[in-house]
């Protein structure tokens, strides 16, 4: 074959891989991560129908260790979901892996509520599990950082001052985290307000 000829075929070759290749970026994306990646994007437009689709009958949710019974999770959220909502919790990711029946990932989370603390975003990893039907049977949450190893934040302050201003609220049960998201806003707010730092918006 003449050199052009092989040359020729090279390129050919070339393209053919490289279709593949970008083919298979594109449309290739792991089964369960698309059924996650659905139940993401349905929850964050508000077709909580959409979401339901993707999730098993009595789907749970587990914090730190997947041990007892776990707390329900629901097309709209874990019991995290006002919370989230009135604290506007965003969250990224990143290595995600796709597993035998799990999808991972490490999650950075920010929201006003660390905002107001001056809390720098720690890593979790989350764990979503599946049935053999591709849907969510469950999730589980666990913290990469420990009060220890987190960047200072103002956390101590506040709880300071809310033990002058308001004695016993904070251990009450009303106040027990994710509990009465609007009040603990409030309650962030006037601290910040009173302390002379400057509003968070």
């Amino acid at each position: 074959m003449p050199a052009n000829g092989i040359h020729t075929l090279r390129q050919i070759r070339m393209v053919i891989v490289v279709g593949l290749v970008a083919g298979c970026l594109a449309g290739c994306t792991h089964p369960l991560v698309r059924n996650l990646d659905a139940f993401r994007a349905a929850k964050a437009r508000g077709d909580y129908e959409a979401a339901k689709t993707c999730l098993a009958t009595d789907a749970r949710i587990w914090f730190d260790k997947k041990e007892g019974p776990g707390a329900e999770l629901s097309p709209r959220g874990g019991p995290y979901k006002e919370w989230d909502r009135e604290f506007r919790s965003k969250s990224t990711r990143e290595k995600l892996r796709a597993g035998k029946g799990t999808v991972s990932c490490v999650s950075y989370e920010t929201n006003d509520y660390y905002r107001l603390l001056e809390r720098t975003p720690t890593p979790a990893r989350i764990t979503y599990y599946f049935d053999d039907d591709r849907k969510i049977t469950g999730m589980l949450y666990q913290r990469l950082s420990t009060i220890a190893t987190r960047p200072p934040d103002r956390l101590c302050e506040f709880e300071r001052w809310a033990g002058e201003r308001y004695p016993g609220l904070l251990d009450s049960d009303e106040m027990k985290i994710p509990r009465n998201p609007k009040r603990w806003r409030e309650l962030l707010v006037e601290f910040r307000r009173d302390t002379g730092l400057p509003p968070i918006e």
